[in-house]
């Protein structure tokens, strides 16, 4: 099938992991291309604020490029990942017989105007089964669908465990106080990865980062290597898995993960990844890999072996695509 995503590939995001598979599995994709920056990534996030308070109906650089090139390309299936289209576009696409498909990979809180809620969607996948049944009792096509990993990229890779407790991602609220926690117990190496904290980011925090956004078997490597990876989420994430919980399991990363029901549905607990539901908890872990960093070798192998059986962008799209027959 011809496959559009109308939006931009950057090195192991959701839309470059997704467009890779799909080529994979033999289907022919096109995303919007880079386009040069002028300004960096904050100053363009102050641009959009603004301009979408100056102009919230204005189309979206993504859905000006889509308007332009579908014509041409003529799809069979438009893909949005985490992104939400104009009900004015989707219609648009609808009249030309082009079925359009959405996967939310993002915590449902983070949807802006009226979201994925609006005619024209042919299908919703969303990675939260509570957003899920909100979106059905409006007669919406949702279907729940978690998030994935690449196994060309998320993969087992390393030969040691080092003695640094690892951090990725964004530092907002609930991760940045528990690494003001950790910090302050003298006890723990913490390695935080990703994008530079924020302004507003207490010192402590800014001594531990690393400087460095890692992707693909780099940042494999550093999940392996890592004594244990925390694997700490936004207080908007609710009872949801994000990328990051199989991409850790997929590099036989040693995961912890804050307690929330949608594991169990997903992994098993103290078999295939560690979770705790109090601070206290979690240094039990860290405490004992201190004295015995191989106590829990066996968990890293089990969650790896869930994740390269049943976790695959390929699963995910295949499940899918199932939905269209």
């Amino acid at each position: 099938m011809k496959i559009l995503i109308p939006n931009t590939c950057y090195e192991d995001n959701f839309e470059d992991n997704v467009a890779y598979t799909l080529r994979k599995m033999g289907h022919e994709v096109l995303t919007m291309p880079a386009s040069p920056h002028i300004f960096n990534d904050k100053a363009r996030h102050i641009l959009k604020q603004v301009e979408d308070r100056l102009f919230p109906n204005r189309f979206s650089i993504q859905e000006k490029w889509l308007l332009k090139v579908y014509k041409s390309f003529k799809p069979d299936i438009v893909l949005c990942l985490t992104q939400a289209l104009h009900e004015e576009v989707l219609l648009e696409l609808h009249q030309q017989k082009i079925i359009t498909i959405c996967w939310w990979g993002d915590t449902a809180a983070n949807m802006t105007k009226q979201g994925l809620l609006c005619y024209g969607w042919d299908f919703i996948f969303i990675k939260d089964q509570f957003a899920e049944q909100k979106l059905r009792s409006l007669d919406l096509n949702a279907h729940y669908l978690p998030e994935a990993m690449n196994p060309d990229w998320h993969t087992w890779c390393f030969d040691h465990t080092g003695s640094g407790i690892l951090f990725a991602g964004n530092t907002y609220d609930y991760r940045h106080f528990l690494l003001r926690k950790l910090i302050a117990t003298g006890k723990y190496q913490i390695d935080l990865y990703g994008n530079k904290p924020p302004r507003w980011a207490a010192p402590d925090i800014q001594s531990v980062y690393k400087n460095k956004y890692i992707v693909k078997k780099e940042k494999s490597l550093a999940f392996g290597n890592a004594l244990a990876c925390i694997n700490s989420t936004a207080m908007s994430e609710f009872d949801s898995l994000n990328c990051r919980a199989f991409e850790l399991a997929g590099a036989g990363g040693l995961q912890i993960l804050e307690y929330r029901p949608a594991v169990e549905e997903l992994f098993e607990p103290g078999t295939e990844i560690l979770v705790y539901n109090s601070f206290n908890e979690l240094t039990s872990i860290l405490d004992r890999l201190i004295t015995d960093r191989d106590a829990f070798h066996a968990v890293r192998i089990a969650g790896h072996r869930r994740a390269s059986q049943e976790h695959t962008y390929a699963h995910r799209l295949t499940t899918m695509l199932n939905h269209l027959a």
